[in-house]
């Protein structure tokens, strides 16, 4: 590995790589339904709309799945903290329409399934299903750039974010 291939190496591994944890369609953050998520009172980052299947991790780290099982936040090991919100109120469906996989606590890779849903009765209970995937630890990044538009699934990259130096 020469000089080169070293600091290029170096430059690449300060940037987390956040994964899509759905299959749909990529939205910008501000296109979500509800104000706290559009104006990026929670956290930035996108928004996807959905199609049928399931919420996976988009990063390695520490999983807390809600009790409702509408929502998903994530730790990695780096302390980056982030959320995945399946759509705008569904967390007075009191957890129809979403059924548990995964476990709160555990330690999870990109790819692993931790929530299905029933896309048709969210459709049909809730606001909107479109779902913000948000760094909610905004105070630690430096910079964030959305990757990813149009048609997206499970495991394709979404976003990178680049940390603060401590």
């Amino acid at each position: 590995m020469g000089l080169f291939d070293f600091f290029k190496k170096k430059k690449e591994e300060e940037w987390i790589e956040i994964y899509s944890p759905l299959n749909g369609k990529v939205l910008d953050i501000s296109m979500v339904p509800d104000e706290a998520f559009a104006q990026k009172m929670i956290g930035d980052g996108c928004a996807i709309d959905p199609s049928e299947g399931s919420v996976y991790s988009p990063v390695a780290g520490e999983v807390d799945i809600f009790d409702t099982n509408h929502a998903v936040s994530f730790e990695t090991e780096k302390g980056l903290e982030l959320i995945v919100h399946f759509g705008i109120d569904t967390v007075k469906l009191g957890g129809e329409g979403f059924q548990r996989v995964g476990k709160t606590g555990a330690k999870v890779q990109p790819g692993d399934e931790l929530v299905k849903y029933d896309l048709e009765f969210i459709k049909e209970n809730a606001k909107s299903v479109i779902t913000p995937v948000v760094i909610n630890s905004m105070d630690e990044v430096e910079d964030l750039k959305i990757v990813a538009s149009g048609d997206v699934k499970v495991g394709d990259l979404l976003m990178k974010v680049k940390l603060k130096n401590k």
